[in-house]
């Protein structure tokens, strides 16, 4: 009895193992998370803050030109970009007076009627463009306030939104284009009308020429080619008189003086005797 049963549990045994050998192992695979929307928020966060920077960084480039007159629109006439208007008021003055020194003081007169007539113009400009601007500048803050408040709004995770308005309103408020930073904004205009007025005022130095100054003389010496004409040939007859007769020296005629003087002598102890 005790075989038999044994036996049983032996069949019952390996049949299940063999089942369980058999059987296909099915697994089930593990779901792919779904995107978070934090992520892209986040990544929108970044691009508003850098844009910010970038932005920043070319208008205060634009700004420092103007301010040294490198502007290309509104360049200053001279390469002194502190104070240029007050620095042009003393160099005039001093061009004046080169003017009249050296002789063309008539165009004084006419030189500080032109300065005239340009701040006159600069003048009516400023009348007529300035105000306008100054109007958006004004807008720009509340202009940029409002952008920040739809970019809230328009975020998906009010959080994140938050953190990014700060970035919309400071770009919108510096660098748009009647910003604080921008080519338009208060700063620039200043710096305009500083560069327009020294332009108006701006006087060429005349060319002095100093009267004890001379030429440089050339230092290659200059061939000049004389044509001469052929002298004609003497006649035969008088070729001998023609000749010029040579002189006689002094020593020469000292001697025949001495010789004269010795025949005279010896003529009259001749007629004595």
């Amino acid at each position: 009895m005790d075989n038999a049963a044994r036996r049983k549990l032996l069949t019952v045994s390996a049949v299940t193992a063999g089942t369980l050998i058999l059987s296909p192992v099915i697994v089930t695979p593990h779901q792919t998370p779904v995107p978070i929307r934090v992520s892209s928020a986040s990544v929108q966060l970044t691009d508003a803050w850098s844009q910010l920077i970038n932005d920043t960084i070319i208008s205060t480039y634009l700004l420092g030109q103007l301010a040294v007159g490198a502007n290309s629109t509104y360049p200053l006439p001279n390469p002194i970009f502190i104070a240029p208007v007050a620095a042009q008021l003393v160099i005039n003055p001093l061009i004046y007076a080169v003017q009249l020194v050296t002789g063309q003081g008539a165009n004084v007169p006419a030189a500080i009627i032109a300065h005239i007539n340009n701040v006159a113009d600069v003048a009516a400009a400023i009348g007529k463009d300035v105000p306008p601007a100054i109007a958006k500048q004004i807008q720009t803050p509340f202009i940029a306030a409002k952008d920040a408040i739809e970019s809230i709004t328009a975020s998906g995770n009010p959080l994140l939104g938050l953190l990014e308005a700060p970035a919309v309103f400071l770009n919108e408020a510096l660098n748009s284009e009647y910003g604080l930073l921008s080519l338009k904004g208060p700063i620039a205009v200043g710096f305009i009308i500083r560069n327009v007025l020294a332009t108006a005022l701006y006087t060429a130095p005349p060319a002095v020429v100093l009267p004890f100054k001379k030429p440089a003389a050339t230092l290659s010496p200059t061939v000049t080619a004389t044509t001469g004409t052929p002298k004609a040939a003497a006649p035969s007859g008088t070729a001998s008189s023609a000749r010029p007769k040579p002189k006689a020296s002094a020593g020469s005629g000292r001697t025949a003086a001495a010789a004269k003087a010795s025949d005279t002598k010896s003529g009259a102890h001749s007629r004595r005797g």
